[in-house]
């Protein structure tokens, strides 16, 4: 296990970067992330028609930039083509859809990387970045998909792996031996976490928008915790830390 899923405080992650305040998994969210103190960032891996591994979270581009089409039908030169910031905002434009190795050599060494996989097929390029970038342990592998997490888990079992969940199932992690079980924070029970605590497991929850939900999430005890915000979770990590 990494030296992140080794900590003993609760890790703030950055979903799709710091996605409230710069356009999702762009390499401008993914270093304001860094620069707003989080410990790491949530990203979502899909690949291209040639093969190549990009960083989106929908199955096409048209939501998040100004083209249109599927990213398993596009190049990545087509890809490279379409604005992935002016949606956001004017000052984003010019912001592309960022190769995975972007994202590594941005924050290999300073940030946990939480690679969530959105679709099967990209299993083996995508443990040959990682071995080749030597960034086994600053990664855990997640996906919605158990088949997937299974898959990955006895390919690399050097890396650690995460069930994603949108309902209270931890004991399907613990099928799959899975490092992490990462819950919706709307199905985050304490028993889900006592399950997760008897087997070893880290519990992430996501995705937190609230001073309310970070709060509840951290009096159960939560390893991780995932934001748009991480400014958000921050800050009530700092006021409970300061309590008596």
């Amino acid at each position: 296990m990494n030296k992140w899923l080794e900590s003993t405080r609760c890790l703030v992650i950055a979903h799709r970067g710091a996605s409230a305040a710069a356009p999702e998994n762009t390499l401008a969210a993914f270093r304001l992330a860094a620069d707003l103190g989080a410990d790491g960032i949530e990203l979502d891996v899909r690949g291209t028609a040639d093969g190549q591994l990009v960083v989106l979270h929908d199955a096409s581009v048209n939501r998040t930039t100004d083209g249109t089409g599927r990213v398993a039908a596009l190049t990545l030169d087509q890809l490279r083509c379409v604005d992935a910031g002016k949606k956001f905002g004017p000052s984003f434009r010019g912001e592309r859809i960022p190769l995975l190795s972007q994202v590594f050599e941005v924050v290999a060494g300073r940030l946990l990387v939480d690679v969530e996989i959105k679709a099967a097929g990209v299993e083996a390029a995508l443990l040959d970045l990682i071995r080749r970038m030597s960034m086994a342990d600053s990664v855990l592998i997640s996906s919605f998909d158990s088949k997937v997490v299974g898959r990955m888990r006895d390919m690399a079992p050097e890396i650690p792996v995460g069930l994603l969940h949108s309902a209270a199932d931890p004991n399907a992690a613990v099928a799959l031996r899975a490092a992490a079980y990462l819950p919706e924070v709307v199905t985050l029970t304490a028993d889900v976490v006592a399950v997760c605590r008897r087997h070893g497991m880290r519990v992430i929850t996501w995705t937190v928008g609230t001073e309310r939900e970070a709060r509840d999430a951290l009096q159960l005890g939560v390893d991780g915790i995932i934001a748009d915000d991480p400014t958000l979770v921050r800050r009530i990590l700092t006021q409970r830390e300061a309590s008596p």
